[in-house]
């Protein structure tokens, strides 16, 4: 096959040229040839590994006792690890911001019950006012931010719009490492919309 309609066309294929599950360095130009404009990763080699080894992607052909290149706890453990990090971080940007809220902009308060504040839509992270009263819905994602987080904020922003019965306006904030750029693309044509993005660092001390 000379043509790939999908990633994952390309990897069956490779694995059932090679007779065995191909290594990242021998993946990955692959990958890059065929699709230029993906944005491939360890992490995606990895969760194709164990899809496949699992079974939940088919190889035809494929033993069940052919060899990978690692084992699939580790691979496992890689995806996990990934995982955990991003939680980790976003759960730290959220308890720092929330007795913080000034620092996304400048005369920011929590509204009651602000934190983590549950509408028909779901949870805000952070609901807050600004200094003409207007409401501000804060969304903080660990990482780049995708259109789906976009999404998410503007369906926060809509159930707050149309849950109150004063004449007030309700923006909201994306707070992110990085943005896609489509979602700074479209949020050019979002006046009601900010992005801010923060920056992690370390401070460290000497114990001993």
């Amino acid at each position: 096959m000379n043509e790939y309609n999908t990633i994952k066309e390309l990897v069956v294929e490779t694995c059932m040229n090679e007779g065995m599950f191909p290594s990242y360095e021998k993946l990955t130009p692959l990958v890059l040839k065929y699709f230029p404009a993906s944005k491939w990763q360890k992490t995606h080699y990895s969760w194709y590994k164990s899809k496949i080894k699992r079974g939940e992607i088919s190889v035809p052909g494929f033993d069940a006792d052919v060899k990978f290149n690692d084992s699939s706890d580790e691979t496992e453990n890689e995806i996990q690890e990934t995982i955990d990090a991003s939680l980790s971080l976003e759960r730290d940007l959220h308890r720092y911001l929330a007795t913080r809220v000034n620092e996304v902009e400048a005369g920011l308060v929590l509204v009651e019950n602000g934190i983590e504040y549950q509408t028909d839509a779901g949870r805000i992270d952070l609901l807050a006012k600004d200094g003409q009263g207007n409401r501000v819905v804060i969304e903080l994602k660990a990482g780049k931010a995708k259109d789906s987080a976009l999404g998410q904020l503007l369906g926060y922003m809509g159930c707050i719009a149309s849950s109150s019965t004063e004449h007030i306006q309700t923006r909201g904030i994306l707070v992110a490492s990085d943005f896609e750029q489509r979602v700074v693309y479209a949020v050019r044509g979002l006046p009601q919309v900010k992005l801010i993005k923060y920056r992690v660092s370390f401070e460290l001390q000497e114990i001993i």
